[in-house]
């Protein structure tokens, strides 16, 4: 059954709703009926379903979540349409939260108050810095991994993640390190209620290094602090200088650790070089694994996330480079890096 756009879209009866057992409480605008468009769509929220595992507790928390998805998928489908953009927005595991409900879970798990003093930020810069950098193709970078949605643990994702590359880069050994024992043990940090990676990485030396995920898995949750054998240890911490040269320097050396604003557009991210309006409220810390330009010539920052791998590029997100001030979203203010 075909229609135009803009033309009269034909209606089927809710019956076949729900026969297809679907929705129950479909609400159909005239006569119980329901046009093409909305199966179409219901169609699709099917498949997403079916693609992300998703089910709910009951009809009505389905019926809401499907029309959070449709105003989602008509967003996205609309600023893809609109051209000139340099990235792509797609569906994605978060396509049945609303924005509040996304930057509610996923993003306000990074909280300042930084241990180290503006003397302690390196601004030191590489005489010649090379063009561009990719520390996932050196093999210093563990696979991407998920915070999850009930635990604001993005800080100790970012700094373990910096821990790890440097391992690799002093030792040639990568191996996954334990963000669950920050989470439960530092001191510092409020554990999956927000924490900073620079009080990370203060604990971290206190406690004489970090024990592996393989002996301390994360949960998302946190629990009682356990004893375990540390695997890895640092001799310090530091910032980077605020701007996005010395970033770059400092990226060339080893994957670095920084904060970001999380925009809505972000929350549906698929590919491409991000560079939608966005602030410097930075409440998500993320690492920055390399830096390059794409065929057009365009720069970037290239970003390892912690949303696991279904979102963005395999988890990643390519964020436009050298836009002034402190970079897109803040990208070069608030930065952090362990030594060895």
């Amino acid at each position: 059954m075909a229609f135009s756009p803009g033309g009269t879209r034909p209606v089927i009866p809710i019956l076949v709703l729900l026969t297809g057992g679907l929705f129950a409480a479909f609400p159909a605008a005239s006569g119980g009926r329901v046009d093409a468009g909305d199966m179409l769509m219901m169609d699709r929220f099917r498949q997403w379903q079916a693609t992300h595992n998703r089910s709910y507790l009951s009809a009505e928390e389905r019926l809401r979540r499907f029309e959070v998805y449709r105003t989602n998928v008509e967003y996205i489908d609309a600023t893809n349409r609109r051209g000139g953009l340099t990235y792509e927005l797609g569906e994605n595991q978060f396509a049945d939260l609303t924005g509040e409900e996304f930057l509610a879970r996923y993003a306000g798990g990074h909280t300042g108050s930084a241990i180290t003093t503006a003397a302690e930020a390196d601004g030191s810069l590489e005489a010649d810095p090379p063009a561009s950098v990719d520390w996932r193709a050196k093999g210093a970078v563990t696979p991407v991994k998920n915070q999850g949605s009930q635990c604001y643990s993005c800080w100790a994702f970012s700094a373990v993640a910096t821990m790890e590359s440097l391992y690799f880069i002093k030792t040639g050994k990568l191996v996954a390190l334990s963000e669950q024992q920050l989470v439960d043990c530092d001191k510092y940090d409020g554990g999956c209620n927000k924490g900073y990676y620079h009080r990370a990485f203060q604990w971290i030396m206190e406690n004489g290094g970090i024990t592996t995920a393989a002996q301390y898995p994360y949960k998302a949750v946190r629990g009682a602090c356990s004893a375990a054998k540390p695997a890895v240890t640092i001799t310090g911490h530091l910032a980077v200088a605020k701007n996005e040269l010395a970033l770059q320097s400092a990226v060339a050396r080893q994957p670095i650790g920084v904060a970001i604003e999380v925009p809505i557009s972000m929350q549906f991210y698929k590919s491409g070089v991000f560079s939608a309006a966005c602030g410097i409220q930075m409440s998500h810390a993320v690492v920055t694994v390399g830096y390059g330009a794409d065929a057009s010539g365009l720069k970037y920052w290239l970003v390892k996330n912690s949303w696991g791998q279904t979102w963005g590029e395999a988890g990643y997100i390519r964020m436009r480079r050298d836009v002034g001030g402190g970079g897109l979203c803040g990208i070069a203010l608030d930065t952090a890096y362990p030594t060895m």
